[in-house]
């Protein structure tokens, strides 16, 4: 902390660049430990304090960031983990069943697929299942205590990843194998463009949010791996 005029804001400003995480998370948290050492300040200060004691008072109360920020960081990184989680267990099974209804609707290929290409459909779905079923379980992980958060995250970034390369490189291998068919397709068939377009978008978000999670979970170094944590 620095000898600044204002400590509680000095105290605020450090935490605030010392910290990673989702953005509208970062700032609520900023404001409810701003909040919290004004409060403190208010307490201080009806015991006869000066504010410039009371706030020096109430930020040594509040701890260190060196202390603090670990702690901190941790709650952030589990809420980025949490949406990525999220994003998962909703996209992966939304676009599994938009892509099968194409085909309850007679909306697929004009004439049956082969042996192999009903097979990397067949993948698709497994591959689709499992995601889903594994992001459930991590989604169920991020409000648990342990194991810690920054692992959780890590993992929900990689599954994230590992998820959009491989239901996206089957269907890529799956309609070159079939280059007329999938072309008939596509052409003659608007809903098959939205569904498309869907599914291009949510790809991108999700390795946009399995990205961020990668990223925050390195930043992220936990409190009780020492005294000397801090976070990056």
């Amino acid at each position: 902390m620095t000898a600044a005029a204002d400590p509680i804001s000095a105290h605020v400003a450090e935490l605030d660049r010392m910290l990673r995480g989702p953005a509208a998370a970062k700032r609520s948290m900023i404001a409810e430990v701003r909040d919290g050492l004004t409060d403190a300040v208010a307490g201080h200060c009806d015991r006869g304090l000066d504010p410039r004691r009371a706030a020096v008072a109430a930020v040594r109360e509040f701890g260190t960031v060196r202390d603090v920020a670990p702690l901190l960081q941790e709650e952030l990184t589990a809420r980025q983990g949490r949406r990525t989680a999220q994003l998962l267990v909703v996209t992966f099974p939304a676009t599994l069943i938009a892509w099968d209804a194409l085909w309850m609707l007679g909306d697929g290929w004009s004439t049956p697929p082969t042996v192999l290409v009903a097979g990397l459909a067949r993948a698709i779905d497994v591959i689709t299942i499992l995601i889903t079923m594994t992001a459930a379980v991590l989604l169920l992980a991020t409000f648990r205590d342990g194991p810690l958060p920054r692992r959780v995250t890590r993992l929900t970034g990689i599954v994230a990843a590992l998820g959009v390369v491989g239901t996206t490189g089957t269907s890529l291998a799956m309609n070159l194998m079939t280059p007329h068919l999938a072309g008939q397709m596509y052409a003659t068939n608007p809903a098959t463009a939205v569904v498309l377009t869907g599914t291009a978008v949510s790809a991108a978000l999700i390795l946009r949010s399995a990205a961020r999670s990668l990223r925050f979970a390195r930043a992220s170094r936990p409190s009780d791996e020492g005294a000397d944590s801090q976070v990056g």
